[in-house]
């Protein structure tokens, strides 16, 4: 998650420091480079991009091209794990977001989920964790409440939610903003249960 986090932000420094703690603490390369797969959703193709430069100098490797299927699969596959993540809310949230654009929708579930979220070699709630913990330091608050109910619905235990949320927030440049973010976002979420 800190890797996540700190790919999304561009700091360099904390970059590298995860990857080399990822790596002592027996972390699988690939598990590794799945997570920075995912920053082409969250923080963009530069971020990817550049954490992979910052992975492959630290933790030296050769990343396999994955047979990861064709656009059907990715829109039969990324349906199914939108459904699990979005639960019962799963159709409005896919109406809402063609009402904002009919391309973005068919992306989100295609490339998003089917693509890159549903891959093998990191599990769906280790990817909810890291979506959180990347939300939660950059402030994306409407998200973030989808994104910690989609973890619990992928079984991730409430302690585990937070531990996400927190390595968000202590990221961000305005602590106090962030926190304030995050307690709205648990409360929309969870409301004062967990």
């Amino acid at each position: 998650m800190r890797f996540a986090v700190a790919g999304a932000r561009g700091d360099a420094a904390a970059v590298r420091r995860a990857a080399r703690v990822a790596r002592r603490a027996g972390v699988m390369r690939r598990a590794i480079e799945e997570t920075a797969l995912m920053l082409v959703l969250y923080a963009g193709y530069p971020a990817a991009l550049e954490t992979f430069r910052i992975l492959n100098a630290v933790w030296p490797g050769h990343a396999r091209r994955t047979h990861e299927g064709t656009p059907s699969v990715w829109r039969r596959r990324g349906a199914a794990l939108s459904r699990r993540i979005y639960g019962p809310v799963h159709e409005r949230l896919l109406a809402a977001v063609r009402a904002l654009h009919p391309d973005l929708a068919a992306w989100m579930v295609e490339n998003g989920y089917g693509r890159v979220l549903a891959r093998p070699g990191l599990a769906v709630g280790a990817r909810e964790q890291i979506t959180v913990a990347v939300l939660s330091a950059m402030g994306r608050e409407r998200q973030l409440v989808s994104h910690l109910l989609g973890a619990a619905r992928a079984g991730v235990r409430p302690a585990g939610i937070r531990r996400a949320l927190m390595i968000g927030v202590s990221t961000r440049v305005t602590v106090f903003a962030a926190q304030a973010t995050a307690r709205r976002a648990w409360r929309s979420a969870f409301g004062r249960r967990r």
